[in-house]
């Protein structure tokens, strides 16, 4: 084994247990985050001091440079601790390597030149609310626009927005542009059932004008066609893009799951059942079909992920690229691990107890952010698997994130 691979996997190691070493204080916040809708501050402080938010990043801007299988069990110990920490150091890793991937020298050097020795926090989405843009000389002008969902958004230096551009030939094509904190405004929106300290708010832009080189065109930015040099051989920028974005939005569910779990068990060496002779959950024959139970969905949720997650990797790293089927069905994948920690929610609620009504208890607080990851659009699993239903049956897929 190379000095080169050595070190990468030490580093990948470190990065995990850095990860792992935060759970205590990010469980212990929980009940804090939750009836906040934020992010403690010295939380923010001891992710960034961690290095947890350089997983993806370029090695030339003072990132790790890792791979999906580093991000990925990051993102899982992190939301084994909090599922909002949990979906901030997701969303917030996945930009990284996406506006990497998506933008040339220029709009790189400004975002992350001047702070490589800082952690750059970047927030955005795709689909917009509205937007009334235009094309003027040496950019666009953006007239008003607003972006729902924009997870980091509070914490967010940078942030990246979608918006439908004219192609030159009567149509319109999807851009993705970045823009500076000072350029926006965070609405205090982001009041939801779940991942309340996520940052998920509304995001408006109005009378900005965005450089050409701050834009780059959806179709081209997913062959790979503004990668700089520098980071073209390496196999991080190579990594598909839709099911990595797939991954980012999928990536908190086991780790959600398994603190969930932790919880549970918990509560099942201490508490009785209600109505019946058992004093502790632990002595009952369906407790412990139960326990076994969900610990096998979140195994096989583990497998599925890793096998996933390993095929990206592998694909990248010979620089082989996925077919569409391929594809399709490294989403589908995600979306059915999705379902198997739904599942073992489902059985470790048969047990939560009447407790569990209070909002209070910190489990009933996991099964929330869960219930409102696991709702997510991009990776409901009865969608992605009927995408892959599809393509195995020769049809087109129905859906553009193909």
């Amino acid at each position: 084994m190379s000095e080169t691979i050595v070190k990468k996997e030490e580093i990948s190691e470190v990065l995990i247990e850095k990860a792992r070493s935060l759970q205590k204080q990010l469980r212990d916040t929980t009940l804090e985050i939750d009836q906040t809708s934020n992010i403690p501050e010295e939380i923010i402080h001891s992710i960034r001091d961690n290095g947890l938010l350089k997983i993806l990043r370029p090695k030339m801007f003072g990132g790790y440079e890792t791979d999906m299988r580093t991000y990925f069990e990051v993102v899982t110990e992190i939301s084994r601790g909090n599922p909002s920490a949990g979906w901030f150091v997701s969303l917030s890793n996945i930009r990284d390597y996406m506006i990497s991937y998506a933008f040339g020298r220029e709009a790189l050097h400004e975002i992350f030149g001047p702070n490589r020795d800082q952690d750059v926090i970047l927030a955005g989405n795709f689909k917009p609310i509205r937007i009334d843009i235009e094309k003027v000389d040496g950019g666009y002008f953006i007239k008003d626009a607003q972006w729902p969902f924009v997870s980091g958004s509070p914490y967010a230096d940078w942030f990246y927005f979608g918006a439908p551009v004219e192609d030159g030939n009567g149509g319109m094509e999807m851009a993705i542009i970045v823009i500076p904190r000072k350029d926006v405004e965070v609405m205090n929106d982001w009041n939801v059932i779940g991942l309340r300290g996520s940052g998920s708010n509304s995001v408006v832009v109005k009378e900005v004008f965005v450089p050409d080189y701050r834009v780059s065109l959806d179709r081209l930015a997913q062959k790979g066609h503004y990668i700089i040099e520098e980071l073209k051989d390496n196999p991080l920028y190579r990594t598909p893009f839709v099911p990595s974005l797939t991954l980012s939005i999928a990536a908190p569910a086991l780790g959600i799951a398994q603190g969930g779990f932790d919880l549970h068990m918990e509560r099942v060496q201490k508490a009785g059942i209600g109505n019946t002779f058992y004093s502790k959950m632990n002595e009952a024959a369906v407790t412990h079909l139960q326990i076994s139970e969900i610990d096998m969905k979140l195994e096989c949720a583990r497998m599925l992920f890793r096998q996933a997650i390993d095929d990206l990797d592998s694909y990248s790293t010979r620089g082989q690229d996925f077919t569409q089927k391929e594809s399709v069905r490294i989403k589908a994948l995600f979306g059915y691990a999705n379902q198997q920690c739904k599942e073992a929610y489902d059985l470790m609620l048969a047990g939560a107890g009447s407790v569990f009504s209070y909002n209070n208890n910190v489990f009933q607080t996991f099964y929330r952010d869960f219930i409102a990851m696991h709702l997510h659009g991009f990776i409901t699993p009865s969608s992605l698997l009927e995408t892959y239903g599809r393509v195995m049956c020769d049809l087109e897929p129905n859906t553009y994130f193909a």
